[in-house]
């Protein structure tokens, strides 16, 4: 029997942190590495360049694109056309806006306070979803790989707020022995991760060295971008077009309509928002 990966990356910008993760058989994963590397060659790139949404100026990869002619732009579309090709994952992404109204406040309480303080209860969708997903599917279990999430290095803990160096660990294993909730089926899955064979604990890497945490981090910049674009009411933007591309890889099966609260999830909900996304992708 198979078993589902889900490879997670995070991205951040002003008020808004997008959780975003693809979701892959596991056996797959070599495959799916091979051709994403032949993808790099053919924009001369070497097989183990780092791929990455924003590319700072002094990156290597960047660099590498430069002296071939070549820009960031072309190397995001070919990412996002790549996946859009593929029929062997599927993406979901949550989208984190800042909801505390006294953002000074909560930082006298807590300094670093900021939207990336709720990347666990985004990271909680994704596995919503996984969750899901191995019980619909039969799968045997569940791997979670996380770029390490940039949390902090003083514990905070407090409602939906988890911070700190182990927080992404000990919430899981709260997860992994008490649930986390159904998915958007409102079926799926109601109990511990640990009852459909997720492994004990999630894992984290680096995107500097794995290929499918760069994935994962193409969908994160390209869905921030494609609403923060929306937002600024900018829907003919290069960004919108190019999330057209990739929006057929996302989990849709329990959507309303196509995606929308399956592969792609607003917290908070807000409705003016909630209803511009949609009409974007249309």
């Amino acid at each position: 029997m198979s078993q589902l990966s889900v490879w997670v990356d995070e991205s951040e910008k002003g008020d808004m942190l997008v959780v975003a993760g693809v979701l892959v058989n596991f056996e797959v994963v070599p495959c799916i590495i091979r051709d994403w590397r032949q993808m790099k060659s053919g924009l001369g790139l070497l097989g183990d360049a780092e791929v990455k949404w924003n590319l700072p100026s002094k990156h290597p990869t960047r660099q590498a694109l430069e002296q071939q002619g070549k820009r960031t732009k072309d190397l995001c579309d070919e990412a996002a056309n790549f996946v859009a090709r593929r029929d062997d994952l599927t993406c979901a992404a949550v989208v984190m806006l800042e909801q505390r109204r006294d953002l000074r406040f909560w930082k006298k309480i807590w300094p670093k306070a900021s939207v990336r303080d709720f990347y666990c209860e985004g990271l909680k969708y994704l596995i919503q979803r996984a969750a899901e997903e191995v019980v619909e599917a039969k799968l045997q279990g569940c791997v979670v790989i996380c770029d390490t999430p940039e949390l902090g290095k003083k514990p905070f803990d407090r409602g939906t707020i988890r911070r700190g160096p182990g927080a992404v660990e000990q919430t899981y294993r709260d997860w992994y022995y008490s649930g986390v909730g159904v998915g958007p089926g409102k079926r799926d899955h109601e109990g511990p991760l640990a009852k459909i064979g997720f492994h004990p604990s999630v894992l984290t890497g680096d995107a500097t060295y794995h290929d499918m945490l760069q994935i994962a981090d193409v969908i994160a910049g390209l869905t921030r971008e494609w609403v923060d674009a929306v937002r600024a009411k900018r829907p003919s933007s290069w960004e919108v077009d190019l999330f057209k591309v990739v929006s057929v890889r996302f989990r849709s099966r329990h959507g309303n309509p196509r995606f929308f609260g399956d592969g792609f999830v607003l917290w908070p909900r807000q409705n003016e928002l909630w209803a511009s996304p949609q009409q974007s992708v249309v």
